[in-house]
């Protein structure tokens, strides 16, 4: 079983990760679906779609120990089917990830690191990030994309920019600290992120 881990991160909240050596079919065998899952699965229109979205499933079964339905609200936000457990997702390059919460809403983000994103960062940092950014930090570049994903996910509103309305504080690459995301729209609220690079990977959640 390709779990590569599952963190507990405090009581009842948990992150999972799965790295994706299996083929979808294989894994589709293996889950429990119901008429509409199978529906939206026939629907991804390429094998990588596919197997991003069995291996979430097969991931959210391993660490629920039963067959839990991921359905969306009118924003996409993802949820549980009569669960009280929050839920995020997300996938990149070789790795799928999803974390569960009965205490909170939850976010989080992995992102497979490119050689460079500087050329793209107009795209999603804020004028007060372009401040003190170093652009030659490529893994601190991919953090704070990252973060913004797990910080616009964790708000599940489509509304948001992640360049206007999700801005980092400042902080290193390097440090063990959690990072600090302000939230900008509607009610303003600040939320902490922890990180964890691997690889040539970054992973960020909600604290």
């Amino acid at each position: 079983m390709p779990v590569s881990s599952i963190k507990t991160i405090s009581e009842e909240t948990y992150l999972g990760l799965w790295k994706m050596t299996e083929s979808w079919q294989q894994l589709a065998a293996a889950l429990d679906l119901t008429e509409s899952e199978q529906q939206q699965l026939n629907e991804k229109r390429t094998d990588l779609r596919k197997l991003e979205w069995t291996s979430c499933r097969a991931l959210l079964k391993a660490m629920t120990g039963g067959a839990m339905h991921i359905v969306h609200d009118e924003n996409r936000k993802p949820h549980l089917e009569r669960s009280d457990y929050a839920v995020s997702l997300s996938h990149s390059g070789e790795y799928a990830c999803i974390y569960v919460s009965r205490k909170r809403d939850v976010g989080t983000d992995i992102q497979k690191m490119k050689p460079s994103i500087a050329k793209g960062s107009d795209y999603f940092l804020h004028e007060t990030e372009q401040q003190w950014v170093n652009m030659d930090d490529n893994l601190l570049l991919h953090l704070i994309w990252s973060a913004k994903e797990a910080a616009f996910k964790y708000a599940g509103d489509p509304e948001l920019d992640l360049k206007k309305h999700i801005v980092t504080s400042r902080f290193e690459s390097n440090q063990k600290e959690e990072i600090e995301v302000s939230i900008l729209k509607k009610e303003p609220q600040t939320v902490r992120m922890a990180f964890e690079n691997f690889d040539d990977y970054v992973l960020t959640w909600t604290c």
